[in-house]
């Protein structure tokens, strides 16, 4: 916290510099977050962006006796969920979406093993909700309780779409496995 306080200080007094090196501290941490969450990157860059200015709104309540950074990560997950809640309400085709997903994650070229573009490939063709459930049981170490109260589903539904998420991408890595054994034969 130390490294921040200074910093903290210098971006409540309204300082440019100071809020755009913040910016700079904080972005690929953010970024890394939203990443998973969205389905590209325009998608991501635009949810940081909000993140990023909620945060600046919210140094002044910030207790500088806790940790800056699992601050930051609440703010940005509350933010996500909250999007996630909004584009569900105007969107009901998370099927659709993710088939259509697929296909253009089919089109990558796949070397011997898998990175994190494409594990995030593979999570990005889940459908949404199932995504967000997988990321924040998974990846950020939320409990199906807690899942539930944020996504407004019970836990029940929230541990099944932990279940399909794990099964899809089971079956994501066995079509990829076959494809690279594929590639490899051809050459």
């Amino acid at each position: 916290m130390a490294e921040y306080k200074e910093l903290i200080n210098r971006c409540i007094s309204n300082d440019r510099r100071s809020q755009n090196e913040l910016y700079r501290e904080l972005f690929s941490y953010l970024m890394n977050i939203c990443v998973r969450y969205k389905l590209n990157y325009d998608d991501a860059g635009s949810a940081l962006n909000l993140i990023f200015l909620k945060v600046l709104k919210g140094l002044k309540t910030f207790d500088d006796s806790k940790s800056f950074l699992p601050w930051v990560k609440t703010i940005a997950i509350r933010h996500l969920v909250d999007e996630y809640r909004m584009e569900k309400r105007h969107d009901t085709s998370d099927l659709t979406e993710a088939a259509t997903s697929a296909s253009d994650w089919q089109k990558d070229s796949a070397l011997s093993k898998l990175n994190t573009d494409d594990i995030l490939a593979m999570i990005r063709k889940l459908p949404t909700t199932t995504a967000s459930v997988f990321n924040l049981h998974v990846i950020d170490g939320f409990k199906h309780r807690e899942i539930a109260e944020l996504l407004h589903i019970s836990e029940g539904t929230s541990k099944w779409h932990l279940n399909h998420a794990r099964k899809q991408l089971q079956l994501f890595l066995k079509v990829e496995t076959k494809r690279s054994e594929n590639i490899r034969i051809e050459l």
